[in-house]
């Protein structure tokens, strides 16, 4: 059988840690959320999509502008996970296609490649622009523009919004530890698996693929996997 095919990364939260003031301006400024204030930037993040989901396509060319500059803002602040380049090294040479998937505009997007030198790391680039929406357009636009099985794509998540995104296209949610009390709430809602580390990625593929059937030959769970064991 084949093998997972994809990892879908999402910057905020799954690549780095982004600050949460950015998110909530813009939750406040164009969705009228009043005093806004989130414990993290991934928090802050997936409620600012929530909000503007349903008016997206509807905000004026000014609001655009304004979201793109907190975006960019929240980019510059952002601090890349030190083991990101280690683990997109070894997924290309095992041969899995790595693609960065965001609810974050282009110019944002770009600006994070760039600042973080990972041009050329992914295989593809998705941001609301090219889904003409945010929350699960961007994930849905890039399984289907690379004619991906569900199946054998995961979507690293470390929020219950992105979880159940996850699981409503039907995709494997991978589950990356930012807190432990978060991640065992998480936990409850069957993620396929999760790590501490991007470094786990590989170990983490060969388990979900076992527990798919997509890999025939067992494998001892790696440690990391234990949070998510029954008992």
């Amino acid at each position: 059988m084949d093998a997972i095919a994809a990892v879908m990364f999402e910057p905020v939260g799954c690549l780095a840690e982004f600050r949460a003031e950015e998110f909530d301006a813009a939750s406040s400024e164009l969705c009228s959320a009043s005093g806004a204030t989130s414990a993290t930037g991934s928090q802050a993040y997936w409620h600012l999509l929530q909000l503007l989901n349903p008016s997206y396509g509807t905000l004026d060319a000014p609001a655009y502008t304004r979201l793109e500059a907190l975006e960019l803002a929240a980019v510059e602040r952002a601090e890349l996970y030190e083991d990101v380049g280690g683990a997109l090294d070894k997924l290309r040479t095992a041969g899995v296609r790595t693609q960065l998937v965001s609810s974050l505009s282009q110019r944002a997007l770009a600006r994070f490649t760039e600042r973080f030198s990972l041009g050329g790391m992914f295989a593809s680039v998705t941001g609301r622009e090219d889904a003409s929406g945010v929350l699960h357009n961007p994930l849905r636009h890039a399984v289907a523009q690379a004619a991906l099985d569900p199946a054998r794509v995961i979507y690293l998540v470390d929020t219950q919004i992105a979880l159940d995104i996850a699981k409503r296209e039907r995709v494997n949610a991978l589950l990356i530890i930012n807190d432990y009390d978060e991640a065992r709430a998480l936990a409850e809602r069957s993620p396929a698996g999760g790590v501490v580390s991007l470094a786990e990625l590989p170990d983490a593929l060969m388990l979900i693929e076992q527990r798919a059937g997509l890999r025939e030959s067992p494998r001892m769970l790696h440690k990391p996997f234990e949070l998510f064991e029954p008992g």
